[in-house]
This record gives structure tokens, sequence and C-alpha cells, in this order.
């Protein structure tokens, strides 16, 4: 038997598995899953996978919002926050503007966050999902309005609010989804402002509503953007830190794959810098470390990296 077919848990995951290199199969997945027949903790999985799915990559925002209506209903008398969050994001993308307000509510509600905050951050995660189809000049103008209500002297931002987390993953979501951006689109003057903002308000709301793991990696994708926009200085400071967290905190070496990508990023500052020994060393620690994977997804993850890096490594070479 098909191993799609075992249930909706196994549908679940098969579409987690393919969503990204074969959306349409995920979709039909999804399509042909009842909510109802999940566990209440894999609930909020499949919310985000319609509306990345669905929504973002196959362009049915409706569906998605019918989908969500019947998964608020599967999930009983208290759904889980974020799924209020991703039902108002698929309403207000799929023009539902009064059914979005209503949805908006209930987040507040479910969270006890202001009303503004809640609507602040659906209007944040359709950004999110919006970004990454977008052309260069759109996609900087839709960031930029994102951000717009989250800058540092925004009132309700000001303070440690019940929607900090939800803020977090969505800046980091838009800006590493920026980041892997071609170059060419990266060389546009305001993507790259708004790119620089995102991973910075990424990290700022982590260091509020995360754990030292998020507080690493927040840093670590600051370091991938200041590689991305040629700005060595602060990508080493930024991988640095990252290594310090996890030096810190890492008792049981549970996070080397991560330590093994913070040093790539590392080891291509360096080497922008001009400090050769220590860009070898981190070099070699990252290929040490990627070594032991023993994971085909984390070894053609590494390798596209590092194929990344070197790219940048010979246009900057080409360029000087």
């Amino acid at each position: 038997m098909n191993k799609e077919d075992d249930g909706a848990p196994a549908r679940l995951d098969a579409a987690q598995a393919c969503h990204d290199d074969e959306p349409e199969r995920a979709a039909a997945l999804l399509r042909g899953l009842d909510p109802a027949q999940l566990p209440v903790d894999r609930l909020p999985g499949l919310a985000f996978l319609l509306n990345h799915v669905l929504g973002e990559k196959c362009g049915a925002w409706g569906e998605a919002h019918e989908r969500q209506a019947a998964l608020l209903r599967a999930a009983g008398d208290k759904p889980a926050a974020g799924l209020w969050r991703q039902a108002a994001a698929a309403a207000r993308a799929a023009g539902e503007p009064a059914e979005a307000q209503r949805l908006c509510a209930a987040l507040a509600d479910a969270t006890g966050a202001a009303p503004q905050a809640a609507q602040d951050v659906v209007a944040l995660t359709v950004a999110m999902y919006r970004v990454p189809r977008l052309p260069p000049a759109a996609a900087a103008a839709c960031t930029r309005a994102a951000l717009g209500a989250l800058h540092d002297d925004a009132p309700i931002w000001q303070e440690p609010n019940p929607l900090d987390a939800a803020v977090a993953a969505c800046m980091n979501n838009i800006a590493s989804s920026l980041v892997e951006r071609p170059r060419q689109d990266l060389a546009h003057p305001l993507l790259r402002v708004v790119l620089e903002d995102a991973a910075r308000l990424a990290e700022r709301f982590w260091l509020r509503a995360g754990n030292w793991v998020h507080h690493e990696r927040a840093a670590y994708l600051r370091a991938m953007v200041g590689n991305a926009l040629d700005e060595a200085p602060q990508a080493r400071e930024h991988a640095l830190r990252a290594l310090a967290l996890i030096d810190a905190n890492d008792i049981d070496d549970a996070e080397k794959v991560d330590r093994a990508f913070i040093e790539l990023e590392h080891a291509h500052a360096c080497r922008a810098l001009e400090l050769l020994e220590e860009a070898t060393a981190a070099q070699a620690t990252a290929e040490a470390i990627a070594s032991t994977f023993g994971d085909a997804f984390l070894d053609d993850w590494f390798a596209r990296r590092r194929k990344a890096l070197a790219a940048l490594a010979a246009l900057a070479d080409r360029a000087g």
C-alpha cells in the first residue's frame, strides 16, 4: 500500500516532504486530507501548508481560505493561536476583509494581544507568503510595507508582546527568502535595505521571544545577509556571535549542523577580509562536520550553500 493512503497523518507527512519540489502533488495530498482525522497537535502544520502550498505556490487563496475554515471547525472550541493567524491570513489574501477582521479579533482574544498587534501580524504573515513569488521591486515594496508597523519607534511593539514569536518567524522567513534571490535581484537598492531590516527585526524579536537556538540562528541569518550584500565585516561579526552562542550553550553537540553552516559563512567573510588563516580553519571545521552528517538532505543543502558562496567569491575576485 502506498504510504500516502495510510491515513491523514501519513498524507500530511507526504505533503510536507514534497511540497517544495512537487507543489502540485502536495496540493493534491492536502485536498484529500480530512483535518478531523488529524491529532490536534498536527493542525498547525496543516494550516501552514494550506497557505504555503495552495495559496503561495498554487495561487488558490480562495480554496486555502475555505480549507482553513474547515480546519478551524476540526480544532474544537479553543483552536491554537496559530490557526487563527493562518486563517486570517488566508482570508485577507483571498480578498475577504470582513472575515479577515473577524479572525484577527479572534487571534487577539486567543493571545491577549492588542487588536492592532493581531492585524499587524496577519499583514506580515500575508507578506511572508507573497514576497517569494514577486519580482525584485515588488518584493521590496511588499516587504517595506509589512515592516512599516514594526520599526523601533512603533509604540505597540516597543514592549514584549504575546505575538513576538509570530513576528520573529515571519521576519525570519521573509529574510531567508530574500537572501536566496539571484545576485541581480540583490543589486536592487530597496531590496537590499529591506533584506537587512528584515534580518535585524527577526533577531530583535527572537531575542524577546526565543531561546538560545533561536538567537544563534538569527545571528547566522544576519551573517548570511552580510555575505549576500558583500558586507564582510558585519558577516564575520554575526557569524562569530552565532558560534559564541553555540560554544556557551550546546553542551551535548546537538547543534553541530548549525555550526557547520555558520562556519561556511564565517570562512567566506574571512576570505573577503583577507583573513586567510582564519578562513582556512573555519572552512576545515565546516567540512569536517559536514562529512559526518550521514543525511542526503543535509549533504545536498551543505553542497548547495558551499557552491553559492564559491560563486560569490568568484564574482568578487573578478570585480577586484
